[in-house]
């Protein structure tokens, strides 16, 4: 799912970066060491309720997240308030980092969770963020 093209920004986490995510983000439950299972390892950290990133505009907490082959995808909620409240991200692994994609912001959950679920290779149905 990665652009070879697209900027990769730092991370507040060590062996992390971010691509589509301009502010500088940390992700308490990113390995600190690289590992032949480090996605299944960084999924087993990721439980409903727990802090996915957080930076100086916001927190995002788990709702769910889905390991497929490489790629884990975790669909997030904002703590506080947010005009898009939620939020999916990808993460992937290239050269041994952890890319950490941000896969857009969702006005509903049933647009986030359409995203989610398109990305985990299922289908959901149409909702109000497609039109806007």
């Amino acid at each position: 799912m990665l652009n070879q093209a697209e900027t990769l920004y730092p991370s507040l986490t060590p062996l992390a970066v971010q691509v589509r995510w301009k502010v500088p983000t940390e992700f308490p439950a990113c390995p600190d060491e690289f590992t032949d299972d480090a996605l299944l390892l960084y999924e087993s950290r990721l439980s409903f309720g727990s802090i996915f990133a957080r930076n100086q505009l916001s927190t995002s907490l788990v709702v769910d997240r889905n390991l497929k082959d490489d790629d884990l995808i975790v669909l997030t909620h904002f703590a506080g308030d947010a005009i898009k409240n939620w939020a999916v991200a990808h993460i992937s692994i290239h050269d041994g980092l952890f890319h950490h994609r941000s896969e857009f912001t969702f006005f509903s959950l049933k647009g986030a969770l359409k995203h989610f679920c398109e990305l985990a290779g299922e289908d959901l149905g149409d909702s109000i963020d497609d039109y806007c």
